[in-house]
């Protein structure tokens, strides 16, 4: 009587057990098709895939796998194959294979990562991380380095509206003097900066396709050195180049967040019922060099923080 009743509760906490591994057991029955479109097969683009499989892997998803590249391959090849494959899910790394997947695939759910405008994510097929980092984090980190709030200038364009908006919302909510200036192209972008610059103790660039390319990021920077005030960048090579601090996403986490979007869908959901989502992590990047050039200190905890630091060796 002992061993049966033994047996009956050993069956019973299988039994009660069993749902916390049924998901990794379905995921591995059956194999998740799934077509890659890459804008680019630059670094960034790599590590979010990486972070991607990666976490897919580890929850046991058995994945079939066919991976394209804008650069390599044409839109209508891709897209035919992609028809062909029937997949689960397209994943979407970067703005323009977001596009192509978006304007051509209404009825496949579309995962995206690596995209910049969220106005851009019109489909109720479509959904994933978007990369743009909260302009009132930017202002938080500013402050560490600050200690109080600094007239901060910004120049923009129709481009840049929705991001300019944010700006100007966490710039009130934390006290911060903004003087803005809007053009037309890059050309107004010298005459912009000189207008606004005895007004301004720091300047943040917008992600704004209008406005900045080789030229102007290169006057801007110029400037901040000669005029010295620094500059905010849209990313670690803008430090490199010179801006004294530049925020970017950690691809790796990005993919992740991709990977437990693709999850849901993989259990049923609708990327409909799943808004874009923002970087749970960021990477912070210092010119060294360039600060000592301004006069700008910074703090030894900002120091610790960073991720990439250039310019260190001439201090």
């Amino acid at each position: 009587m002992k061993c049966v009743a033994l047996i009956g509760i050993l069956l019973l906490v299988v039994f009660c057990l069993s749902p916390l591994y049924a998901a990794d057991r379905a995921y591995a029955a059956e194999r998740i098709i799934v077509s890659v479109i890459y804008s680019s097969d630059s670094e960034p683009y790599q590590q979010a895939w990486e972070g991607f499989k990666s976490f897919l892997t580890a929850k046991k998803v058995a994945l079939w796998i066919s991976k394209y590249i804008l650069k390599e391959q044409s839109p209508e090849k891709i897209l035919g194959q992609v028809n062909a494959e029937k997949p689960d899910f397209i994943l979407a790394l970067g703005t323009k294979a977001t596009k192509l997947a978006q304007a051509n695939f209404k009825a496949i759910p579309i995962v995206f990562v690596l995209v910049l405008e969220p106005e851009m994510i019109e489909a109720s097929n479509v959904s994933g991380v978007l990369m743009d980092i909260p302009a009132k984090l930017k202002l938080e980190y500013l402050k560490k380095i600050y200690g109080t709030s600094k007239k901060l200038g910004v120049i923009y364009s129709d481009k840049s509206l929705a991001e300019l908006a944010e700006l100007q919302q966490a710039c009130k909510e934390l006290d911060w003097p903004l003087v803005s200036k809007k053009i037309a192209s890059e050309k107004q972008f010298p005459d912009a900066l000189r207008n606004i610059r005895p007004q301004i103790e720091c300047f943040i660039m917008l992600p704004d396709t209008t406005i900045y390319f080789s030229q102007s990021v290169r006057y801007l920077l110029q400037e901040s050195i000669k005029e010295k005030f620094p500059v905010v960048g849209l990313s670690r090579f803008y430090s490199k180049d010179g801006a004294v601090i530049s925020f970017d996403c950690d691809y790796l986490e990005l993919g992740r967040q991709a990977g437990e979007i693709a999850i849901k869908i993989i259990d049923g959901a609708k990327p409909s019922d799943m808004p874009p989502v923002m970087p749970r992590q960021i990477k912070v990047s210092l010119n060294l060099a360039v600060a000592e050039k301004i006069a700008l200190e910074i703090p030894t905890a900002i120091k610790r923080e960073a991720a990439y630091i250039y310019g260190e060796a001439n201090r």
